[in-house]
């Protein structure tokens, strides 16, 4: 009767461990949430609304009005693709949203996008530039689309021609003269720049398609700059350099070469995935190993009880040869 009542209360053990192991598994788990166009939503990113757990707060989303948008230090840009597979996010200033083929519309916050770029994504190459230029004579050029009817969107009082310039302009001596950089937006359009005689339309068509921005570096960097490492990705993968080199500071008698230390790590983000799973496995074992035990206990406490009965004179137990 006893080890029937240790057997059952074993299993018993086991399964309220087994069962308690995939709740909080499946607590853990988050579900990636939508919005709108933007239906898979997932780590690093997280919606408001979804449980703290879940994603980075860094990378939180919000959705309004069935809209999905990204909110860096008050300014909010809408998001307009997802890729996870390159890290990769397109955004777009408000501002250029509602674009038509009358009148070209100014960006919100005048290409001033260098703080979200500096700090949680980094800018991809791809990224072109389109110039709000203005010019005190018209400008006779393939180059140049003119936009002279928006002149309500210029805040320069002396300007009397404006155009879309979409080309990379880095000192003065790029424009013709007599034209200024009012501000720039840019653009991640496939195709537009490659058009040696781009128009209104299509150029409105590229700002409404928003700037490509990863998020690649600062998530898999993260670790490494934390300790003051200088961090290096491989082109096309997930593979990590973290470098540590000595500080000015160290006397030259005591640099060496064990000063710069290397490490390696493939695919960062599966560290914590493995990571889950093996703490998973260690608690089933670990219950196993308790059944064991508790059924090992329960013989051995039955042999003890029937030897002493032997020695009292008693019948010994049919039960011992079971144990």
């Amino acid at each position: 009767m006893s080890i029937t009542y240790s057997f059952f209360a074993g299993v018993f053990l086991l399964v309220s461990f087994i069962t308690s192991s995939i709740a909080q598994t499946s607590m853990s788990q988050c579900v990636p949430s939508s919005c709108g166009e933007i239906r898979d939503i997932k780590f690093p990113f997280r919606l408001r609304t979804d449980p703290e757990h879940c994603g980075k707060h860094e990378y939180e989303l919000d959705c309004q009005n069935n809209q999905t948008f990204y909110t860096y230090k008050s300014r909010k840009f809408y998001v307009q693709e997802i890729n996870y597979t390159s890290y990769m996010i397109r955004l777009l200033d408000p501002g250029l949203k509602d674009q038509n083929e009358n009148c070209s519309v100014f960006p919100d916050y005048r290409a001033n996008y260098g703080g979200i770029t500096s700090e949680i994504f980094q800018l991809i190459h791809i990224n072109n530039s389109i110039n709000y230029v203005n010019c005190r004579t018209p400008i006779n050029s393939s180059q140049y689309i003119p936009t002279t009817f928006c002149r309500t969107n210029t805040t320069s009082p002396n300007a009397n021609f404006s155009y879309l310039v979409l080309k990379e302009i880095w000192q003065a001596s790029d424009l013709e003269n007599g034209c200024k950089v009012e501000t720039v937006a840019w653009s991640s359009a496939p195709g537009i720049f490659t058009n040696k005689s781009p128009s209104l339309a299509s150029t409105h068509q590229a700002l409404a398609y928003g700037f490509e921005v990863s998020w690649k570096y600062g998530l898999l960097c993260r670790e490494c700059e934390a300790s003051d490492g200088s961090c290096y990705l491989e082109d096309n993968s997930d593979v990590v350099t973290c470098i540590h080199y000595c500080k000015e500071d160290i006397p030259v008698s005591e640099r060496s070469f064990g000063c710069k230390i290397e490490y390696y790590s493939v695919f960062v983000l599966a560290y914590g995935a493995i990571a889950i799973d093996a703490l998973i496995v260690l608690r089933y074992i670990v219950g196993i190993a308790i059944l064991i035990a508790v059924v090992v206990w329960q013989c051995k406490r039955r042999n003890l009880n029937t030897s002493n009965d032997d020695i009292l004179g008693n019948k010994a137990s049919s039960s011992e040869q079971n144990c």
